[in-house]
Protein backbone atom coordinates (compact mmCIF):
# COMPACT_ATOMS: atom_id res chain seq x y z
CA UNK A 1 0.00 0.00 0.00
CA UNK A 2 1.13 3.51 -0.80
CA UNK A 3 1.25 6.14 1.93
CA UNK A 4 -0.79 8.38 -0.37
CA UNK A 5 -3.65 5.88 0.01
CA UNK A 6 -3.71 6.08 3.82
CA UNK A 7 -6.48 7.94 5.61
CA UNK A 8 -4.20 10.72 6.85
CA UNK A 9 -4.04 14.41 6.06
CA UNK A 10 -2.48 15.77 2.89
CA UNK A 11 0.05 17.63 5.03
CA UNK A 12 1.22 14.38 6.64
CA UNK A 13 1.48 12.64 3.27
CA UNK A 14 3.53 15.53 1.93
CA UNK A 15 5.81 15.52 4.99
CA UNK A 16 6.50 11.79 4.66
CA UNK A 17 7.14 12.13 0.93
CA UNK A 18 9.65 14.92 1.62
CA UNK A 19 11.91 12.43 3.46
CA UNK A 20 11.51 9.74 0.81
CA UNK A 21 8.80 7.60 2.45
CA UNK A 22 6.14 6.66 -0.10
CA UNK A 23 5.19 3.06 0.82
CA UNK A 24 3.54 1.84 4.01
CA UNK A 25 6.06 -1.02 4.17
CA UNK A 26 8.81 1.59 4.68
CA UNK A 27 7.27 2.44 8.05
CA UNK A 28 7.97 -1.07 9.33
CA UNK A 29 10.47 -0.99 12.18
CA UNK A 30 10.12 2.76 12.62
CA UNK A 31 9.14 4.38 15.89
CA UNK A 32 8.60 7.95 16.99
CA UNK A 33 12.27 8.73 17.49
CA UNK A 34 13.63 7.02 14.35
CA UNK A 35 11.02 8.84 12.26
CA UNK A 36 11.69 12.20 13.91
CA UNK A 37 15.40 11.81 13.19
CA UNK A 38 14.67 11.64 9.47
CA UNK A 39 13.20 15.15 9.51
CA UNK A 40 15.08 18.44 9.78
CA UNK A 41 15.66 19.70 13.31
CA UNK A 42 13.07 22.09 14.75
CA UNK A 43 10.34 20.48 12.66
CA UNK A 44 7.03 19.78 14.38
CA UNK A 45 5.91 16.37 13.15
CA UNK A 46 3.62 15.58 16.09
CA UNK A 47 0.52 15.58 13.79
CA UNK A 48 2.20 13.03 11.48
CA UNK A 49 3.14 10.81 14.41
CA UNK A 50 -0.32 11.01 15.94
CA UNK A 51 -2.05 10.11 12.68
CA UNK A 52 0.23 7.14 11.99
CA UNK A 53 -0.07 5.95 15.58
CA UNK A 54 -3.87 6.08 15.43
CA UNK A 55 -3.80 3.80 12.38
CA UNK A 56 -1.31 1.46 14.06
CA UNK A 57 1.54 2.12 11.62
CA UNK A 58 3.88 3.73 14.12
CA UNK A 59 4.57 2.52 17.65
CA UNK A 60 6.25 4.33 20.55
CA UNK A 61 9.90 3.43 21.20
CA UNK A 62 10.54 1.15 24.13
CA UNK A 63 12.21 2.31 27.35
CA UNK A 64 11.85 5.99 26.47
CA UNK A 65 10.29 8.70 28.63
CA UNK A 66 7.77 10.93 26.88
CA UNK A 67 7.75 14.66 27.58
CA UNK A 68 4.06 14.16 28.38
CA UNK A 69 5.01 11.91 31.30
CA UNK A 70 7.44 14.35 32.93
CA UNK A 71 6.14 17.06 35.27
CA UNK A 72 6.94 20.34 33.53
CA UNK A 73 5.33 23.63 32.67
CA UNK A 74 3.01 23.68 29.67
CA UNK A 75 5.21 26.36 28.09
CA UNK A 76 8.28 24.11 28.21
CA UNK A 77 6.34 21.09 27.01
CA UNK A 78 4.98 23.01 24.01
CA UNK A 79 8.45 24.39 23.20
CA UNK A 80 9.92 20.88 23.11
CA UNK A 81 7.11 19.36 21.06
CA UNK A 82 7.16 22.19 18.51
CA UNK A 83 10.83 21.44 17.94
CA UNK A 84 10.36 17.71 17.44
CA UNK A 85 11.35 16.63 20.96
CA UNK A 86 8.78 14.11 22.16
CA UNK A 87 11.13 12.03 24.30
CA UNK A 88 13.57 13.49 26.80
CA UNK A 89 16.50 11.41 25.48
CA UNK A 90 16.29 13.25 22.14
CA UNK A 91 17.79 16.35 23.75
CA UNK A 92 21.21 14.66 23.68
CA UNK A 93 21.17 14.89 19.88
CA UNK A 94 20.71 18.68 19.89
CA UNK A 95 23.59 21.11 20.49
CA UNK A 96 23.03 23.26 23.53
CA UNK A 97 23.17 26.33 21.29
CA UNK A 98 20.21 25.06 19.25
CA UNK A 99 18.15 24.18 22.32
CA UNK A 100 18.60 27.67 23.77
CA UNK A 101 17.16 29.04 20.51
CA UNK A 102 14.02 26.91 20.63
CA UNK A 103 11.02 29.14 20.05
CA UNK A 104 9.33 30.21 23.31
CA UNK A 105 12.15 28.78 25.41
CA UNK A 106 12.85 31.72 27.69
CA UNK A 107 15.31 32.05 30.53
CA UNK A 108 12.92 30.60 33.09
CA UNK A 109 11.99 27.56 30.98
CA UNK A 110 15.68 27.01 30.10
CA UNK A 111 16.47 26.72 33.81
CA UNK A 112 13.52 24.36 34.23
CA UNK A 113 14.78 22.20 31.34
CA UNK A 114 18.28 22.08 32.81
CA UNK A 115 16.88 20.80 36.11
CA UNK A 116 14.85 18.12 34.32
CA UNK A 117 17.90 16.98 32.34
CA UNK A 118 19.92 16.66 35.54
CA UNK A 119 17.14 14.63 37.14
CA UNK A 120 16.93 12.23 34.19
CA UNK A 121 20.71 12.11 33.51
CA UNK A 122 20.41 13.70 30.09
CA UNK A 123 23.64 15.32 28.89
CA UNK A 124 23.22 18.44 26.79
CA UNK A 125 26.43 19.08 24.87
CA UNK A 126 27.81 22.21 23.26
CA UNK A 127 29.03 22.35 19.67
CA UNK A 128 31.53 25.06 20.60
CA UNK A 129 34.24 22.62 21.71
CA UNK A 130 34.02 20.83 18.34
CA UNK A 131 34.42 24.12 16.48
CA UNK A 132 37.36 25.20 18.61
CA UNK A 133 39.14 21.88 18.10
CA UNK A 134 38.68 21.57 14.32
CA UNK A 135 39.12 25.23 13.40
CA UNK A 136 42.90 24.81 13.46
CA UNK A 137 42.57 22.21 10.71
CA UNK A 138 40.45 24.59 8.61
CA UNK A 139 37.43 22.30 8.48
CA UNK A 140 34.41 23.67 6.56
CA UNK A 141 32.08 25.28 9.10
CA UNK A 142 29.02 23.48 7.72
CA UNK A 143 30.40 20.13 8.89
CA UNK A 144 30.33 20.94 12.61
CA UNK A 145 26.67 19.98 13.22
CA UNK A 146 27.31 16.74 11.32
CA UNK A 147 30.32 15.92 13.49
CA UNK A 148 28.19 16.65 16.55
CA UNK A 149 25.51 14.23 15.37
CA UNK A 150 28.15 11.54 14.79
CA UNK A 151 29.79 12.07 18.21
CA UNK A 152 33.07 13.10 16.58
CA UNK A 153 35.08 15.56 18.66
CA UNK A 154 38.73 14.94 17.65
CA UNK A 155 40.89 13.54 14.84
CA UNK A 156 41.23 10.17 16.55
CA UNK A 157 37.47 9.66 16.12
CA UNK A 158 38.12 9.35 12.37
CA UNK A 159 40.42 6.37 12.83
CA UNK A 160 39.31 3.04 11.31
CA UNK A 161 36.55 4.43 9.12
CA UNK A 162 36.13 4.21 5.35
CA UNK A 163 35.63 7.04 2.88
CA UNK A 164 32.07 5.78 2.60
CA UNK A 165 31.62 6.19 6.34
CA UNK A 166 32.84 9.77 5.93
CA UNK A 167 30.31 10.29 3.13
CA UNK A 168 27.51 9.35 5.50
CA UNK A 169 28.96 11.48 8.30
CA UNK A 170 28.81 14.36 5.82
CA UNK A 171 25.15 13.48 5.19
CA UNK A 172 25.86 12.40 1.59
CA UNK A 173 27.28 15.77 0.57
CA UNK A 174 29.90 14.61 -1.93
CA UNK A 175 31.82 17.88 -2.26
CA UNK A 176 31.96 18.28 1.52
CA UNK A 177 33.13 14.67 1.85
CA UNK A 178 35.89 15.20 -0.69
CA UNK A 179 37.06 18.41 0.96
CA UNK A 180 37.07 16.83 4.42
CA UNK A 181 38.80 13.70 3.13
CA UNK A 182 41.82 15.63 1.87
CA UNK A 183 42.05 17.65 5.09
CA UNK A 184 42.07 14.43 7.09
CA UNK A 185 44.64 12.76 4.82
CA UNK A 186 46.87 15.82 5.14
CA UNK A 187 46.70 15.42 8.92
CA UNK A 188 47.65 11.76 8.98
CA UNK A 189 44.30 9.96 8.89
CA UNK A 190 44.47 6.68 6.93
CA UNK A 191 41.12 5.37 5.72
CA UNK A 192 40.14 1.71 5.69
CA UNK A 193 39.26 0.00 2.40
CA UNK A 194 35.71 -0.84 1.38
CA UNK A 195 34.08 -2.61 -1.57
CA UNK A 196 34.24 0.37 -3.93
CA UNK A 197 36.35 3.54 -4.07
CA UNK A 198 35.50 7.19 -4.45
CA UNK A 199 37.40 8.92 -7.23
CA UNK A 200 38.99 11.28 -4.71
CA UNK A 201 40.60 8.24 -3.05
CA UNK A 202 42.50 7.63 -6.29
CA UNK A 203 43.04 10.94 -8.06
CA UNK A 204 44.25 14.34 -6.84
CA UNK A 205 41.48 16.61 -5.55
CA UNK A 206 41.44 18.82 -8.67
CA UNK A 207 40.93 15.88 -11.08
CA UNK A 208 38.39 14.20 -8.83
CA UNK A 209 36.44 17.45 -8.62
CA UNK A 210 36.49 17.78 -12.43
CA UNK A 211 35.05 14.31 -12.97
CA UNK A 212 32.30 15.04 -10.46
CA UNK A 213 31.49 18.46 -11.87
CA UNK A 214 31.47 17.48 -15.55
CA UNK A 215 30.22 13.90 -15.49
CA UNK A 216 28.79 13.33 -12.02
CA UNK A 217 31.30 10.50 -11.52
CA UNK A 218 32.02 9.92 -7.87
CA UNK A 219 32.97 6.24 -7.69
CA UNK A 220 35.40 3.94 -9.45
CA UNK A 221 32.56 1.57 -10.36
CA UNK A 222 31.00 4.33 -12.49
CA UNK A 223 34.04 4.83 -14.75
CA UNK A 224 33.31 1.96 -17.22
CA UNK A 225 29.89 3.51 -17.90
CA UNK A 226 31.44 6.76 -19.12
CA UNK A 227 33.02 6.91 -22.57
CA UNK A 228 36.72 7.67 -22.96
CA UNK A 229 35.85 10.70 -25.08
CA UNK A 230 33.76 12.24 -22.32
CA UNK A 231 36.40 11.51 -19.73
CA UNK A 232 39.09 13.09 -21.87
CA UNK A 233 37.08 16.31 -22.08
CA UNK A 234 37.45 16.69 -18.31
CA UNK A 235 41.20 17.24 -18.47
CA UNK A 236 43.18 20.19 -19.76
CA UNK A 237 45.75 18.06 -21.60
CA UNK A 238 46.08 14.58 -23.03
CA UNK A 239 48.96 13.91 -20.66
CA UNK A 240 46.91 14.64 -17.55
CA UNK A 241 44.08 12.53 -18.97
CA UNK A 242 46.42 9.62 -19.68
CA UNK A 243 47.90 9.82 -16.19
CA UNK A 244 44.44 9.92 -14.59
CA UNK A 245 43.18 6.99 -16.66
CA UNK A 246 46.28 4.96 -15.86
CA UNK A 247 45.71 5.57 -12.16
CA UNK A 248 42.01 4.70 -12.36
CA UNK A 249 42.54 1.55 -14.41
CA UNK A 250 45.39 0.29 -12.26
CA UNK A 251 43.22 0.74 -9.19
CA UNK A 252 40.25 -0.96 -10.79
Amino acid sequence: MKIQDLNISAASKSALKSIGLTMVSELEGQNYITLINKFPKNCNIEPVINELNTLGYLLPPSNEISVYDIPMSKRLQNALIRNGVMYISQLSSYPKEDILHFRNLGEKTAVELEQICQEYNIEIRSILSIKEYFDKYQFPSKIYPMLFQSNISCLDDFMHITANDLYHICQKDYCLTMQTYFILRKNGIVFDNWQDKYIFEILPEKNAALLWKKHNISMLSQVPDCSECKLKQSFSSSNSFAAAMKELLSTG
